[in-house]
């Protein structure tokens, strides 16, 4: 079953290579851990081997990565999955590829930094695999279950007057600059990196000249340019690039893999005000649906019969 307007797709190509890059993560994770189920989700056992893949993958994804964040984490894919599959939908590997894809773009990381992680971590690819088909086929219920809900125009001019007309279709050119940090690295050698990048960040002033300056540094990462429209980034984010002028860079801030800053090397408006009346549409039905979607699994877990062992 398709996620119809609750799917908020990704490119082909960028599923594809998600797909590539996960294939290739999984071929040094291998399960080493004796298994014991720690708990039941109406009958679906949870091992310590799942929780304990499940805290490697929420640390790859940012996320609370407890034992106690995990095991809630997998309660709600079994739950999911063992409603999902009353209804009969089924995900592909190209599905689950794409939600991978879009789950690791909301969080900022790259396709390439998600397969990085996953291989380092040894993730299992059924563990993997089974957390984005469960968000997947979850979403696809709640889309078919909601393909009646829409948004008025009333609803879309309100939040134009609110945000502005071009707010959903402004559009951010950027590249991603890292001062590469190893993750065992002290404090004192993270304020030195902080300070290196605030020194660069105060002589950019275009993003040609600026990268090249950048690419003469140590151990600093330019990764390619990219796209992006505002209503996909958070508003946080949104708020930082409005405030940094074209052609320099955000402050440094704490990353995975080190210091990172944004180059800003363009801001257009993506369309027209139709374009922009659409975008917010989808936002607005985004939104709903999501609260719809949160309301049916508050519902869910709820009835759940969990059974500690």
């Amino acid at each position: 079953m398709k996620p119809g307007s609750f799917q908020n797709g990704r490119s082909i190509v960028a599923g594809r290579l998600v797909a590539v890059c996960l294939a290739a993560a999984t071929l040094s994770a291998t399960p080493v851990l004796a298994q014991t189920v720690v708990l039941t989700a109406n009958d679906s056992p949870i091992t310590n081997y799942d929780i304990a893949q499940r805290m490697k993958l929420l640390s790859i994804l940012r996320m609370p990565a407890s034992a106690q964040a995990a095991t809630e984490s997998l309660v709600e894919d079994r739950l999911k999955l063992l409603e999902t599959r009353k209804y009969g939908i089924s995900v592909s590997e190209q599905e689950i590829s794409n939600e991978a894809t879009r789950d690791a773009g909301e969080r900022k990381i790259s396709p390439q930094q998600l397969s990085a992680g996953i291989q380092r971590a040894g993730i299992d690819k059924n563990h993997w695999q089974e957390h984005w088909r469960a968000a997947y086929s979850w979403r696809g219920l709640v889309g078919a279950i909601n393909k009646a809900v829409s948004v008025s125009e009333e609803e879309v001019r309100a939040e134009m007057q609110k945000k502005g007309s071009t707010i959903g279709s402004q559009e951010f050119r950027l590249q991603q600059v890292i001062f590469v940090v190893p993750a065992s690295a002290s404090v004192a050698t993270y304020n030195a990196r902080f300070s290196e990048a605030t020194n660069l960040r105060s002589r950019f002033r275009d993003c040609t000249a600026g990268l090249q300056l950048a690419r003469a540094l140590r151990d600093v990462a330019i990764q390619p340019q990219i796209s992006r429209r505002a209503n996909t980034l958070s508003a946080e984010l949104v708020s930082t690039l409005d405030r940094t002028p074209v052609g320099q860079l955000s402050p440094p801030s704490r990353g995975p893999t080190g210091v990172e800053m944004l180059a800003v090397c363009g801001k257009s408006d993506a369309g027209s005000g139709s374009s922009a009346s659409e975008s917010i549409r989808d936002t607005l039905l985004m939104r709903k649906l999501q609260v719809d979607a949160e309301k049916r699994y508050a519902e869910l877990r709820k009835r759940a019969v969990i059974v500690k062992k």
